[in-house]
């Protein structure tokens, strides 16, 4: 008998069920369960395996699994949140824990109550943690990633062939940033002047921007409560530093980087022809940066500004697996997660699709398969290894992002000074903080 559905779009327009009121755990169960995701198609195809493989493991257990595209995700599942209407077993975004995580009364279950059914203890407190909103454990980890400072390797050892320099630094080794410039400095002065180290939209550049600051300020840059912890001359410190990152060619030249944060095809155009060859960017897009660039991918060691601590280093949640407040098959969708999280038969076809498994039980049972190697896995083992700062809803904000590309852009490009720059960022981010406190009743 197969009793895996996949839903129509009427099916997930819908919500794919009734609405049922708040969970209680003494609430009896159906034996059902809807599950949404987003993903490509092998994150589907593999998914789908996974949920197929819990039938075989609970023949009495029916799973509606509805594969979802990315678009327009987030409005409709907040959506659906909000009415009691969303599938009993969501996919969510870790930006999005603060949009539902601080309400008097979260649209998602605390995990805790059906922690009978779910085995947490293989997880890391840390980890645990992300997840966790005013004491309430809404959401668990579905992978493992974080930023990751890698290269082309193509491009790097040519450039080694012709400088007699080395590789740089990997993970592991030790170089100060005022080193890290000068091998730009040289990789510059080697291949010519339309090369650069890294390969920057407005992403990339968002996130190194604000671990950058953090280094600065010896502590993350944003608070879990929505508040600044840096200061406005750690802003002048930043922009200076990324002023020294242009002249050096870490960064690709001021009307290049401008083009990029306007997220045009020129980072791809000089990406593909070898140009600019690194990137910091997550670990789980390791493997794309090597399609991208038709290169195998290296990875280099983070560059320190004068401690041994990287405050703005975090090991993020890819995403989180959650179950809605209003399921009235809790514990269904509960017995499915913890298949998920913690059975080799879903472990196995998942594989790094969601990125690193987030536990050492899912880690090394992909070893134990061979599925477990090469720059993802060991970038990301790095990072868990040095990172200093844990993961909150409130790490990159949007509202906080837009002023730094729009200020950023300016400075960069001679429109005003490091001093003028920081002022108005460290102004309009207060302002914006203001709005998210509020909204979020903090």
């Amino acid at each position: 008998m197969i009793f895996l559905v996949i839903a129509s779009a009427l099916v997930f327009a819908a919500g794919g069920r009734q609405q049922g009121g708040p969970t209680g755990t003494n609430q009896p169960d159906t034996n059902e369960a809807s599950f949404m995701w987003w993903g490509d198609d092998a994150r589907n195809v593999a998914t789908i395996q996974a949920v197929e493989a819990f039938h075989r493991a609970f023949p009495g257990k029916t799973i509606t699994a509805i594969p979802s595209p990315f678009d327009g995700y987030r409005d409709r599942i907040l959506i659906q949140l909000a009415s009691g209407t969303a599938p009993d077993l969501i996919c969510f975004s870790a930006e999005w824990m603060g949009d539902v995580g601080f309400a008097p009364n979260p649209v998602l279950l605390d995990l805790r109550e059906v922690d009978s059914i779910i085995d947490f203890s293989d997880f890391s407190p840390t980890l645990l943690a992300g997840g966790a909103i005013n004491g309430r454990l809404l959401g668990v980890a579905t992978g493992i990633s974080g930023w990751s400072f890698n290269y082309n390797l193509n491009a790097l050892t040519e450039f080694s062939r012709r400088s007699g320099r080395p590789l740089p630094p990997a993970p592991g080794q030790r170089w100060t940033m005022d080193e890290f410039i000068e091998y730009a400095t040289v990789f510059k002065q080697t291949m010519g002047p339309d090369y650069a180290m890294l390969s920057q939209g407005f992403d990339g550049l968002g996130h190194i921007l604000v671990s950058m600051l953090s280094e600065i300020a010896g502590t993350f840059y944003i608070n879990e409560r929505a508040e600044l912890q840096v200061t406005e001359q750690h802003l002048v410190e930043l922009f200076r530093l990324f002023a020294r990152f242009t002249e050096a060619g870490v960064l690709p030249a001021p009307n290049h980087q401008v083009e990029a944060l306007g997220e045009s095809t020129i980072g791809t155009v000089n990406v593909a022809a070898g140009r600019w060859v690194g990137w910091f960017s997550w670990t789980s897009n390791i493997p794309q940066n090597g399609i991208t660039s038709n290169s195998e991918v290296g990875l280099m060691a983070f560059p320190v500004l004068g401690r041994e601590e990287f405050d703005g280093l975090f090991v993020r949640p890819a995403q989180f697996w959650s179950i809605a407040q209003a399921s009235r098959n809790h514990i269904t969708a509960a017995q499915l997660l913890n298949f998920i999280l913690n059975d080799a038969r879903a472990i196995v076809p998942l594989d790094v699709h969601r990125a690193i498994p987030p536990t050492e039980r899912g880690q090394r049972i992909l070893a134990d398969h061979g599925l477990l190697s090469g720059p993802t896995y060991e970038s990301t083992a790095y990072l868990a290894r040095i990172a200093a700062s844990p993961f909150h809803p409130f790490l990159l904000p949007r509202e906080l992002m837009d002023i730094m590309r729009n200020e950023y852009s300016r400075f960069i490009t001679g429109g005003t000074t490091a001093e003028a720059t920081a002022r108005t960022v460290y102004t309009g981010w207060q302002s914006a903080l203001v709005g998210i406190r509020r909204a979020n009743g903090l």
